[in-house]
């Protein structure tokens, strides 16, 4: 990871001396994944003495998805989180940017269509989420980006605009489910052991 962080400030043309501040995506995601990239963050972040912030890795994408989406439409980024839900979080596009609806949640493809639908609204859904929900968009009649859309691609530098906006986080993983560990542990203890 640290060798792709050399290359891309490389590339930039950026000396590590020049960072003055660091925003990591925080989630939701899988475990380890989120822990590595946090730390390497926070490591980043207090050998170079800049703040660490925290951003939504959901909000990163939805940014994306609402560049050409007219003001109230619903922007929803998904990711495929195994075990058949997605991660996903629901946004409306609005003068003031986006506003939340439905927090980074792990969800059923079919419960979020059913979830979109009663919302209301033209909807976008769009990341690589989509792939993994199988028809469940489409049979609701939501409109969904296709893989290669440019409403896919990552702003690193729209990210941090909102971020410097207001919409910063702790750098703290959002996880919106169990580990996978902690559920097979869970299913492995005995009826009685089982938390309630």
């Amino acid at each position: 990871m640290l060798e792709a962080c050399h290359g891309l400030l490389t590339a930039a043309g950026v000396r590590i001396s020049e960072i003055d501040e660091i925003v990591v995506g925080v989630g939701p995601g899988g475990f380890t994944g989120l822990r590595i990239g946090l730390a390497t963050a926070l490591g980043l972040g207090q050998a170079l003495s800049v703040p660490v912030t925290g951003a939504s890795s959901l909000e990163a994408l939805a940014l994306g998805i609402a560049r050409e989406r007219p003001e109230g439409s619903l922007v929803v980024p998904v990711q495929d989180a195994r075990r058949r839900e997605l991660f996903a979080a629901v946004y409306r596009t609005g003068a003031a940017g986006l506003e939340e609806l439905v927090a980074p949640v792990a969800i059923a493809a079919d419960d979020l269509a059913a979830r979109l639908v009663a919302i209301g609204g033209p909807a976008w859904v769009g990341g690589e989420g989509v792939t993994a929900a199988g028809g469940a968009f489409a049979r609701e009649g939501l409109t969904t980006l296709a893989a290669d859309a440019p409403g896919n691609r990552l702003e690193a530098a729209d990210l941090v605009r909102r971020v410097r906006d207001g919409a910063a986080l702790p750098a703290r993983p959002v996880y919106a489910r169990l580990p996978d560990a902690e559920v097979n542990r869970l299913s492995a203890l005995p009826a009685t052991e089982a938390p309630a």
